[in-house]
């Protein structure tokens, strides 16, 4: 199963900003045929990151309305899964064993003609999560071990230029499920009052990760 739409939005040149996934889940069934369009949550947190940039307007983002936020902010979307061994799944756990072979085939070519200095994974936990998968493809692309940590924020080199690379906690609803064992929203919670939920810690956490643009 290919990607349904990882070609018809490469990054570009003049991204700065990379976000980086996995791959939709099939069968594809959301309104918005885009990245993060199944569920649409990570619009809505973005959202609420950045608002008045109608991103999530009545529940319902537009395409045109994303792609020009994108564009005027130099940020890039795209996906390290080209591929998957599986017709039908919903969760990166059901996407099959992944090889060299499912990973992105663009992603070099890409990144080396953009300006990107940071990559965002947006989940980081398991052996195929896009932070997990990305180790796998430096290696292979640069035959060279990653050096990438379990820190949340890394460094590497791709050209002799730097790139931070920064974890986003996922998205997905399906996340809350194992708030509990997530160590910085125990310490947040602590911080900030049990009573908060795990979509205000997400929501703190990619308004402290992610970049700060200026309000025109």
């Amino acid at each position: 199963m290919n990607h349904p739409w990882l070609q018809d939005y490469p990054i570009k040149a003049k991204s700065k900003y990379l976000i980086l996934g996995t791959h939709p889940p099939m069968p594809y069934c959301g309104n918005l045929r885009f990245f993060y369009g199944n569920m649409s949550e990570f619009w809505r947190f973005l959202d609420l990151v950045y608002p008045c940039n109608n991103l999530y307007m009545d529940g319902c983002p537009q395409l045109d309305d994303i792609l020009t936020f994108l564009d005027k902010n130099r940020i890039a979307i795209s996906d390290i899964v080209y591929t998957t061994s599986s017709i039908k799944f919903s969760i990166d756990s059901e996407m099959g064993k992944l090889n060299d072979s499912n990973l992105n085939p663009f992603l070099a070519d890409w990144i080396k003609k953009s300006d990107v200095d940071v990559i965002y994974f947006t989940s980081f936990g398991g052996s195929n999560s896009a932070k997990s998968l990305f180790k796998k493809w430096y290696k292979k692309e640069f035959k060279k071990p990653s050096k990438i940590s379990n820190d949340h924020t890394n460094k590497i080199k791709i050209d002799e230029r730097e790139i931070t690379l920064i974890d986003l906690f996922s998205p997905s609803p399906t996340a809350r499920r194992s708030a509990g064992k997530v160590k910085e929203y125990r310490n947040w919670l602590l911080e900030n009052g049990n009573e908060r939920d795990y979509d205000s810690f997400r929501i703190y956490w990619y308004k402290l990760h992610l970049p700060k643009f200026k309000k025109n």
